[in-house]
């Protein structure tokens, strides 16, 4: 009788995770779709300047945190170094809001951050890595096929019309930008499930679908970092060694960041200068030295998430300049210095760096299959490409910087393996070796990065 009870007790509760599992798949995919960027304001319930799809987006994700508690672990959390570092990143934005000017809208970002955080990491330890990338996949070729169908017969509202993008497309969103962005993601995905034996047709029509809103919204960028991704996906298939070298790209990367922000404050150029010719990315280098000039008012800790570009002195004087305006850094390594100071930035380059040594470690331990592996260090590098000119670094609810923190989340929550030691070694010879003058002994602090 009691093994009948346990029967109908362990199905019982298969059935309650497989449930709750669909649940969060269909939040998620839902999530995908409403947080990569703002839709077009004909679109919206409540038009221009609405938050309608970040509340909304906030809501699947408690559905998410709720639904995460009756599906079953496939994680078992090991606590590290990087954890610890980029949890005090986070914290330390999320605080950032009792300093900020505009404490309103800084506390309400912080609450959204911190739901989202807590979500990403309930979705980490619960609902597998390639779950969540079939769910981006999906998300993002409804984007891409919806804001195509917007463009083809709605072209008032997905084609924009003003002299500088006349013809280009923006589908579903207000800006071309994004549309260019989630194109260029959609191309990743594919790409990567194609080369890793997901169905034929439907990889190849997402994949020309992707190029399609590529070109029909002018960005080439996009497409251009996404074909590197792919490049490097191929590259460290065929090559561990390679794997390891670029785990540490992210890091590297975020170095140049701050060169090119020491450089524009050192400076006060507009632009870069590279082999003697200015160089702007489209006036947003214009951008950056106008956010960097209030640098120093607040350099150890920033001016608060949400706290700059709500300043009117801070419209009035680009205004005055430029005769134009956009509350957009365009460039995610200044969102973080800018909002964060040099605290917050110091504490995302060591992330960074630990993400590289932790990643190294793993590969050489061959604890993720190469597949994983691939995917992870080429998302990290692609995101960290793409902050250079557009801001998604410190975008609280956006959907791609999430996925980029649930990866992050995975590899420093990854326990590593222990050293397999040859049994075929006299122990008293290991042991003589081990004490001899200038051996080299193993950090205990090495395992726990």
């Amino acid at each position: 009788m009691s093994s009948r009870r346990a029967l109908i007790a362990m199905t019982l509760q298969a059935r309650v995770a497989a449930r709750a599992t669909l649940l969060i798949r269909l939040s998620l995919l839902a999530i995908v779709f409403l947080l990569n960027g703002d839709f077009h304001p004909d679109i919206t319930p409540s038009g221009e300047g609405s938050n309608f799809q970040q509340y909304l987006g906030l809501v699947f994700w408690l559905v998410i945190i709720a639904s995460s508690f009756f599906a079953r672990p496939v994680l078992k959390i090991e606590w590290s170094v990087g954890l610890y570092v980029t949890l005090a990143f986070f914290g330390l934005a999320m605080a950032s809001a009792l300093w900020s000017d505009n404490a309103q809208s800084s506390l309400l970002k912080s609450a959204a951050q911190l739901v989202v955080l807590i979500g990403a990491w309930r979705l980490t330890a619960t609902f597998p890595w390639e779950d969540v990338a079939v769910c981006m996949q999906l998300g993002l070729f409804a984007i891409c096929l919806l804001s195509a169908a917007m463009a083809i017969f709605v072209p008032s509202v997905g084609v924009m019309s003003d002299y500088l993008h006349n013809g280009q497309w923006s589908g579903l969103f207000s800006s071309k930008q994004t549309l260019g962005v989630c194109a260029a993601m959609l191309l990743f995905f594919s790409t990567f499930r194609l080369m890793n034996g997901a169905g034929l047709l439907w990889s190849w029509s997402a994949i020309a679908l992707a190029i399609l809103c590529l070109l029909a919204s002018g960005s080439r960028g996009g497409g251009a970092l996404a074909v590197e991704a792919i490049g490097a996906i191929y590259l460290m298939s065929k090559s561990k060694a390679f794997a390891r070298v670029l785990a540490f790209a992210p890091s590297l990367l975020a170095v140049v960041g701050g060169g090119v922000i020491a450089y524009l404050l050192v400076t006060q150029n507009r632009y870069l200068v590279v082999f003697g010719a200015p160089l702007d990315f489209t006036q947003r280098t214009y951008i950056w030295q106008h956010a960097l000039n209030f640098f120093w008012d607040s350099p150890w800790f920033g001016a608060g998430v949400n706290g700059f570009w709500t300043r009117s002195v801070v419209k009035e004087l680009f205004l005055e300049r430029y005769q134009w305006f956009l509350d957009n850094y365009h460039n995610g390594y200044i969102a973080i210095v800018m909002e964060t100071g040099i605290a917050g930035y110091t504490l995302f380059l060591l992330s960074a760096l630990l993400f590289g040594l932790r990643m190294s470690l793993l590969i050489r331990g061959s604890v993720f299959p190469p597949s994983q592996t691939s995917f992870g260090v080429s998302y990290a590098c692609l995101l960290f490409l793409l902050n250079f000119t557009e801001t998604y670094f410190m975008r609280s609810t956006n959907i791609l910087t999430t996925h980029l923190t649930m990866i992050t989340a995975f590899v420093f929550a990854r326990p590593i393996p222990a050293p397999v030691r040859s049994p075929a070694k006299d122990p008293s010879r290991v042991e003589r070796r081990r004490r001899a003058p200038g051996a080299l002994r193993a950090a205990p602090l090495w395992d726990a990065l």
